[in-house]
């Protein structure tokens, strides 16, 4: 079973009373350096349309499996659209958790990560002294988080529709 990868990252998030848009993957730009998951630390960019969705994306908080989405592709709570910066989302948030709104709406939580599997063949990597760059080509994209601490600077909520 191919192993989940997540990512967070700042990007501004914009909401009204229920709905929140913004950029979830921005293309071209690198990720803070991510330490730890490999032997040596490595900064990510994405390619332009490497980040693909599908019905079973969600939309959760701070990559918690076992919550109950906020937002889902296949129910028609959550779409996506791909952009020249990056792979944008649209999402209504269920009545049912005001204390989510709450928090877009406050700015305590104010960006995107995402959870995604590369592709097979869908990523290279470049390594210099100060560290290795990862470039994702082609992967899936399994889960949005909201979250307060982002890997993707450009990842963050940024507009509102109502």
């Amino acid at each position: 079973m191919p192993h989940i990868e997540t990512r967070m990252a700042f990007n501004a998030i914009e909401a009204d009373d229920r709905t929140i848009t913004g950029i979830a993957v921005p293309y071209g730009e690198s990720s803070r350096m991510i330490v730890g998951e490999r032997a040596r630390p490595f900064r990510e960019v994405f390619n332009r349309n490497a980040a693909k969705t599908g019905p079973d994306t969600v939309l959760i908080t701070n990559h918690d499996p076992a919550s109950i989405p906020l937002a889902r592709v296949g129910a028609g709570t959550l779409s996506f659209e791909q952009r020249p910066n990056g792979l944008h989302l649209r999402a209504s948030l269920p009545e049912s958790r005001p204390e989510i709104r709450e928090a877009v709406a406050r700015g305590d939580i104010d960006s995107f990560s995402v959870g995604f599997i590369v592709d097979d063949d869908g990523d290279s990597w470049k390594h210099h002294k100060s560290g290795s760059v990862r470039t994702i080509t082609s992967a899936t994209v399994v889960e949005v988080s909201l979250v307060s601490h982002p890997a993707y600077p450009g990842a963050r909520i940024s507009g509102s529709n109502k």
